[in-house]
């Protein structure tokens, strides 16, 4: 199933319509590919009720269909994989290699375990596209556990990013502006 070929997006007041969302960003925040490269989701962005997220998602589109899948692999590992301060890893700017980050990551692993969600990829658990796929299948409970333990590193990557003028600012900022309508939205009032 490809997420950004669904119609129910946003639409409605269904949590789990919504959580399709997320499914699209954990997708789109990967090393970009062939079957990345070639996902049509823009019309499914036309019911978000939200402007700015629409438009922060639009923003993204945008940069995904306006330059060649080489281009957008090259600056995907300028952006992500030679860069400590915006790698996808939300442990690692605050904790680096240390032993706390360890305890951390074998601490996620043993939640997505008691979930029931297989780890089928070589990442850590922090690895943020990871957390995403895995939050969207999760119960409420944890997802918004997660998303609320994880928020501040999703944004400090952000403001990273957007210090940079990288498309994937907007990215995670419609993620952000996600998390806090969608999920987080009991915790915050």
């Amino acid at each position: 199933m490809h997420a950004g070929k669904q119609n129910t997006l946003i639409k409605g007041n269904r949590i789990m319509e919504k959580l399709e969302l997320l499914k699209l960003i954990s997708l789109l925040m990967q090393y970009p590919d062939e079957e990345i490269y070639s996902l049509e989701w823009k019309s499914d962005l036309k019911d978000i009720e939200i402007p700015e997220l629409y438009e922060n998602l639009i923003m993204f589109e945008e940069y995904l269909h306006n330059n060649s899948l080489n281009k957008l692999q090259e600056n995907y590992v300028q952006t992500f994989d030679f860069n400590d301060k915006t790698n996808l890893y939300l442990t690692y700017s605050k904790l680096g290699d240390e032993k706390e980050r360890g305890q951390v990551l074998v601490e996620l692993k043993e939640i997505y375990k008691f979930a029931g969600f297989e780890l089928e990829s070589s990442e850590l658990p922090d690895y943020l596209p990871l957390l995403l796929e895995f939050v969207s299948h999760a119960d409420e409970k944890i997802r918004r556990d997660l998303l609320s333990r994880f928020r501040n590193a999703i944004e400090q990557i952000q403001l990273m990013l957007a210090e940079q003028n990288s498309p994937y600012a907007t990215l995670l900022k419609g993620l952000l502006i996600f998390i806090d309508r969608f999920i987080l939205k009991e915790v915050l009032l």
